[in-house]
This record gives structure tokens, C-alpha cells and sequence, in this order.
């Protein structure tokens, strides 16, 4: 962390509320502002740290809560990621991340991995998935026995915040499976944020880092080569990010209810058809990934045929999510006109980020996957 960014934190930290529900509000106060802060979202981390949600995803043997390593815990994760994107995407994306990183180190890492880990989350530190390659995909090469990365990420979200990645790569020699290895990615000289050139999550400090010359051993490794596609956790787990999505939709919905009351329109016919409309898609998205995160997560220690069926819902889940949000963003923008792309207001950032955060890798084969499980097991 910067000391510009350092000194920032320790200022807003001294107002920083008490209780997770204020934390929540508190996060939903401070959202305006984090783009231009130059602390950015290190004052939240920091709070959701002190609030032990960081360390509640943990195991409970390690000092945790089970938060999304469960079955028991499903619905617990998925509040929180709802209640996260809500108050803020930004905040609510670097949480999934760190959700997800710990699930696939209490899944395929060793124990070594999990106590070095689990001591750094209980003092506060973020964890992360970073899977995107960038024009130098990250490989790992074997030298004399020492293991040299070479290579770079893109994409890579909490850039300054995360202490521990979770990275794909590939060995030097093997052009097969894809790895996993859990790296320390504190160095800001590799760190690019000039990277992210997208309009909207710009408060993620989203961006580049270059892996080139860093060296590991195999105790950085985690889990065996092909671990990270394996189900129900992979496509299965998209129903952490569409939790953290419906709660941005509400946030946008929450928004747009009061424009229009103060607007004095909430009672215009159109306006309330419309707005009855976003509340009825967030109310079946809740109710769908609900259903959805204790299906996938039951699913892991059932038979093939369940993972199957689980996998498939939680992609269809993720489609429904992708376009009820969708429809939710033009209901609001068609209600609201211009006053829905002014800049500087919350409205204009939750569309922007709510907009781009729906955006994930390869959507049409997601649902093609689902299609192709489907057709192999009843439906209903």
C-alpha cells in the first residue's frame, strides 16, 4: 500500500461504523466517492477485515465461519455478496474474489498452503482469482529445480489490495491442463492499474501485473493440473458473482424509486409499471439463485448425475441474472432519460458499473454448456 494510500485509509478508518449493518451503509455512503479517492477501496477492505467477514471464509479450524465453503454456509454467502454488491459492486467484486480464493484453497490446497494463508486473512489480508491472460500468457518454467514465472495477468482485480492470487498457468513443458498456484502479488512495481480501460468497476483497481522473474517452489502449487475446471466449483460457482449482481440491481432499482419520488412521478402510470416490472426480475433472481447456491453446493458430494444438474442451473441462473439485469438497466435509463447518464451521481455510477460487471467471459458457450447437460438429464 502507497503512503498516499495508507494515510487515506487510517483517516476514513477513524469513521468507520461499528456492526455489519452499518458497515453495510457505511460502504453505500462512501460509494461516490471511491473513484476519485486516493485511498481507493483500501478503507473498505480494511473495515470488511475488522468486521471478520475476510476471515469468515475461512474453515472454522482455521479461525473462520465456513462462509461459502458449505452447504450449511450457501445462503449466509449469498446474503452477504447480495448486501455487498448493494452497497457497492466495487467492494462486493473484490469480495467474491477473495470468497472464491478461499474455496479453492480449502478444495484442492495443501495445509502448509492453508495455515500460512489463513494467518495472513485473519490479519486482514485479501485474497484473489486472477485467470485472465494477457498477450504473455503466465507459464512456469522448471530451472535447476527452481520454478521461474513468465508472463502476465490482465484484468486482474484488487491490484495494491490483494495479498495472495490464485493464478492459472501452465508449465513450460505441458501445453494440457491449466494450474493453479497461489503467489504473493504485494509488489507494486509489477503492478499496472493504467491497464483498465473500462468505464465502469473503475474503483476495483483493476489492471495488469507482470509475473516475469518471480520464482516459486512446489509448495506454491495448489492442487493438481485440471483442478480449477473441476464441478460443480467451476461453472457452478457463478452464482457467487450473480448474488454480488442482484444486489447492484437493487442498488440501481433503489435509486431510480427515489429520482422518481423526488421527481414527484412515482405514480405515473407508465413509471410504476415499469418500476413493478425491476422489482418483480429482482425478486425471481433472488429467489432462483437462492435456490440455485444450495444446489451447488449440496451437489459436491453427491453423484455425477447431480453435478450435472447443478452445473446446469447455476449456468441458467447466470443467464436469467445477465438478462433480468439487462432489462432492469434499460427500464431505468428509458424512465430516467439523461438523468440516468449524469455524471458524478450514483445512479450513473451503479448503471456504469452494474453494466459491465454482467459482462463475463464467454456467456453464449456458458449457456451452450448448459444446453449440452441439459439434453443428457430431465429437466424438471
Amino acid at each position: 500500500m502507497t503512503p498516499t494510500r495508507a494515510a487515506a485509509t487510517q483517516a476514513a478508518s477513524c469513521h468507520e461504523p461499528a456492526g455489519r449493518d452499518a458497515l453495510m451503509r457505511w460502504l453505500a455512503e462512501r460509494a461516490d466517492g471511491i473513484e476519485t479517492d486516493p485511498a481507493s477501496l483500501a478503507p473498505e477492505i480494511a473495515a470488511i477485515g475488522r468486521a471478520g467477514l475476510l476471515a469468515a471464509c475461512l474453515s472454522i479450524a482455521e479461525g473462520g465461519q465456513d462462509l461459502g465453503l458449505r452447504a450449511e454456509t450457501a445462503i449466509d454467502a449469498f446474503d452477504w455478496l447480495r448486501r455487498m454488491g448493494r452497497a457497492n459492486l466495487s467492494v462486493a467484486r473484490l469480495f467474491e474474489g477473495h470468497m472464491n480464493a478461499a474455496k479453492l484453497l480449502h478444495l484442492y490446497g495443501g495445509q502448509a498452503q492453508r495455515t500460512r494463508v489463513a494467518q495472513a486473512v485473519r490479519q486482514g489480508a485479501l485474497l484473489g482469482v486472477w485467470g485472465a491472460d494477457g498477450a504473455r500468457p503466465l507459464r512456469c518454467a522448471t530451472i535447476d529445480g527452481r520454478h521461474r514465472l513468465d508472463g502476465e495477468k490482465i484484468f486482474a482485480s484488487g491490484l495494491g489490495l490483494v495479498r495472495f492470487a490464485v493464478v492459472t498457468l501452465r508449465d513450460d513443458d505441458d501445453d494440457g491442463s491449466s494450474r493453479l498456484a497461489l503467489v504473493d502479488v504485494s509488489d507494486p512495481g509489477r503492478q499496472d492499474p493504467s491497464a483498465w480501460k473500462a468505464s465502469g468497476m473503475r474503483a476495483t483497481c483493476s489492471g495488469r501485473f507482470d509475473f516475469t522473474g518471480l520464482e516459486i517452489d512446489a509448495g506454491h502449487h495448489v492442487g493438481q493440473p485440471g483442478a480449477y475446471a473441476c464441478e460443480p466449483h467451476f461453472e457452478g460457482g457463478t452464482w457467487r458473482y450473480c448474488a454480488a449482481q442482484l444486489g447492484g440491481a437493487e442498488a440501481l432499482v433503489d435509486l431510480w424509486r427515489a429520482r422518481l419520488a423526488d421527481m414527484g412521478r412515482l405514480e405515473d402510470p407508465m413509471q410504476s409499471m415499469r418500476y413493478a416490472r425491476a422489482v418483480s426480475l429482482c425478486r425471481a433472481m433472488a429467489s432462483l439463485l437462492r435456490e440455485t447456491c444450495q444446489m451447488v453446493e449440496t451437489a459436491a458430494s453427491g453423484r455425477a448425475a447431480a453435478i450435472d444438474e447443478a452445473v446446469a442451473a447455476a449456468l441458467l441462473a447466470r443467464e436469467f441474472v445477465e438478462e433480468s439485469c439487462a432489462e432492469i438497466l434499460h427500464l431505468a435509463e428509458k424512465s430516467l432519460g439523461t438523468a440516468a447518464y449524469v455524471s458524478g451521481t450514483a445512479i450513473e455510477r451503479v448503471r456504469r458499473d452494474l453494466s459491465l460487471f454482467l459482462r463475463q467471459a464467454n456467456p453464449d458457450g456458458k449457456l451452450l454448456k448448459a444446453g449440452r447437460l441439459l439434453a443428457a438429464i430431465p429437466p424438471w
